[in-house]
């Protein structure tokens, strides 16, 4: 099992978990990015071997979120990759197929779903955000339909 953890600048570590992770191998909690006001983005992965994202605000609370037609199968779900500083989210989603799907959800929740064109269809292809900035524009690859890996760079235009 994962477990997340935050260190603050005098050396204390703060264990937590999000509610509804799982307790066996594979599962459980993992942060991992912190912005400049200390809001912490992860995903966990559930009992049931689905990734779902979460926020961890400075205060401990969780908020946790799923885009919509993210699988629900083990391997599948919802993966958020990097927190930008005003708090918005790059990451991916699996699909009940096993394709992968960039998205962007901004710090108020509202989630927008993308495509890289040239982005294959089938399992294990797809878009692959890793990393937004403060402007919003994200960084990451994708798999064609041949399984070629490409890289990819997304405007917030």
């Amino acid at each position: 099992m994962n477990h997340g953890f935050v260190r603050a600048t005098d050396g204390t570590i703060t264990e937590y978990d999000v509610p509804g992770a799982g307790a066996g191998p594979g599962q459980g909690t993992g942060g991992a990015a912190i912005n400049p006001g200390g809001t912490i983005r992860g995903s966990y992965v559930d009992a049931s071997g689905v990734s779902h994202g979460f926020v961890r605000a400075t205060d401990g609370t969780f908020t946790t979120f799923d885009v919509s037609g993210a699988g629900t199968g083990p391997g599948q779900g919802t993966t958020a990759q990097n927190l930008n500083p005003a708090g918005d989210i790059a990451g991916y989603y699996v699909d009940a197929a096993n394709v992968f799907h960039g998205f962007l959800r901004t710090k108020h929740g509202a989630i927008t779903t993308f495509d890289v064109p040239g982005a294959g269809t089938s399992a294990g292809q797809g878009t692959i955000p890793i990393s937004n900035n403060a402007a919003d524009t994200i960084t990451g690859y994708y798999i064609d339909s041949i399984g070629v890996y490409h890289g990819f760079l997304r405007t917030a235009h």
